[in-house]
């Protein structure tokens, strides 16, 4: 005579073993202390997950690189870079359960504030490059956005960006900023210390230094951010500006308080009428070397 389990898949029938997203979906929910949720449409899979705690976010950063499931910001809207094979996709709130600023010198000079701080602290707090953008807007939701990137060429001083503190697609969490002389710390990752060398390989290539003559960056990701005016220095965080969620999870971002951007706003958007010295193709083809050099593995669209 049969066992017990045996005569009861006789009468019910075998479960279906669950997919691999509902075994993502499952252990997010397990695993997270927030609200998650979950659709599986025709041709899209989506989840979102709004964090109670930043441990949140690491959990879920793990599942998605288990699992291959694309890490994206609420709020953003990333290219699609296969429309007819879009992969699974997880949105993530920037994180208003830790959302707060913090002055990190007597004069408040400068401000740390977290990812998913809403803008209206700072421009209380008189931080002048986020003075006329969408006071609900987030901070990493803005440094996602064009409107952090509107300053010319070579000119990466004028978007208020001192440093930033990122989750890279490895799971490496560190903070990019200065690297010069004025640099403040080391570079301690060993993830952004094997990714300079290409990033300045980028920077030197013949396409890159031709982009560099237009008074508007013509490709999507600052890499001017290390192809400074002259004064300047180069400062690593300034990629950051208009990434579009797309080359790592954005933390904290430091401001300097006082820097003047609506004239020099003014002057990009002007100048954005110049002539584009690059084709489309060779613009998408340095914006995706320089995706790949952060985000090797594509867990964030």
């Amino acid at each position: 005579m049969g066992s017990p389990t045996s005569r009861r898949a006789f009468l019910l029938g075998r479960r279906t073993p669950p997919s691999a997203w509902g075994k993502f979906c499952a252990r997010l929910s397990r695993t997270c202390s927030g609200q998650v949720r979950w659709e599986d449409q025709p041709g899209q899979k989506q989840a979102w997950l709004t964090p109670a705690r930043e441990g949140d976010v690491l959990h879920a950063h793990a599942l998605c690189r288990e699992y291959q499931i694309q890490m994206a910001l609420a709020g953003t809207q990333p290219v699609v870079s296969q429309p007819d094979k879009p992969l699974p996709r997880l949105w993530i709130e920037s994180g208003s359960a830790w959302a707060c600023i913090t002055p990190c010198d007597s004069a408040g000079l400068i401000w740390r504030a977290d990812g998913g701080t809403p803008l209206h602290a700072l421009q209380q707090a008189g931080v002048q490059a986020v003075q006329d953008v969408d006071p609900q807007q987030t901070v990493a939701q803005w440094l996602a956005s064009a409107a952090s990137s509107r300053w010319p060429t070579g000119q990466g001083a004028y978007s208020g960006i001192e440093q930033v503190q990122v989750m890279l697609a490895d799971g490496t969490v560190a903070v990019l900023g200065p690297f010069g002389a004025n640099a403040t710390a080391p570079l301690s990752s060993l993830t952004v210390q094997k990714m300079i060398p290409k990033l300045f390989e980028l920077a030197g290539s013949d396409l890159a230094r031709q982009c560099a003559q237009a008074a508007v960056w013509p490709v999507r990701y600052r890499l001017d951010a290390l192809m400074p005016a002259e004064g300047l220095e180069v400062n690593l965080a300034w990629l950051f500006a208009g990434h579009g969620a797309s080359l790592g999870w954005v933390q904290a971002v430091w401001f300097r308080r006082d820097t003047v951007f609506e004239k020099i706003r003014a002057k990009a958007e002007i100048d954005s009428t110049d002539s584009v010295v690059v084709s489309a193709e060779q613009s998408a083809a340095l914006a995706r070397a320089l995706k790949e050099s952060f985000d090797p593995i594509g867990i964030f669209p």
